[in-house]
């Protein structure tokens, strides 16, 4: 899995997921509206967007064509595209001197918190962003916050994806496994 240079007019997400990294400070609107506008053939700031109850982005004007996700930490931002499924998308920066047990305990599955715990020092931290990043990828794709009850939950697929050195992501899509097509915005 490697980012590629980005196309100007990338193809349908129709039957993949397409995961957009940008290492330039933007701003989550403005990288979101430019990953955007290559698919609608639109000018970034036409684009307008709602945000939902949770905050989950959509199009304001005809929501259908793309379902989307965007999400930074540090001076990273992804940004997930497909169509017909919805998509969540998590990057978290490691932070190897937080509690990563008490955090696991709060906010994870009780078998994640397990794991967490487990884990020797060595690995706790890439244990626990492993598993955070695909419970959140999983809470944006599903479009609900923290403290929700999420099971059951419609049939979804969620896989660690690449971030770069010192970052864990994960990918979330409703449905089945679909590719992953991986591109660099600059």
């Amino acid at each position: 899995m490697e980012y590629l240079p980005a196309p100007s007019r990338p193809p349908s997400p129709a039957a993949e997921v397409h995961v957009w990294r940008i290492a330039e400070p933007l701003g989550s609107d403005r990288a979101l509206r430019l990953v955007l506008a290559r698919y609608l053939g639109e000018a970034p700031e036409a684009i307008e967007l709602l945000r939902g109850e949770r905050g989950k982005p959509s199009l304001a004007t005809a929501p259908e064509r793309l379902a989307f996700n965007l999400s930074h930490s540090g001076e990273l931002t992804l940004v997930a595209v497909s169509r017909g499924r919805e998509v969540g998308v998590d990057v978290e920066r490691e932070e190897p001197e937080r509690d990563l047990v008490a955090l696991a305990e709060r906010a994870l599955a009780p078998e994640d918190a397990a794991a967490v715990r487990a884990a020797g020092e060595g690995e706790r931290t890439r244990v626990f962003y492993a598993l955070w990043t695909r419970h959140e990828a999983r809470l944006k794709c599903l479009g609900i916050g923290f403290g929700k009850a999420v099971w059951p939950s419609p049939p979804l697929v969620v896989e660690a994806i690449p971030a770069g050195p010192g970052y864990a992501a994960a990918v979330a899509v409703t449905g089945d496994a679909v590719p992953v097509r991986f591109w660099t915005l600059s």
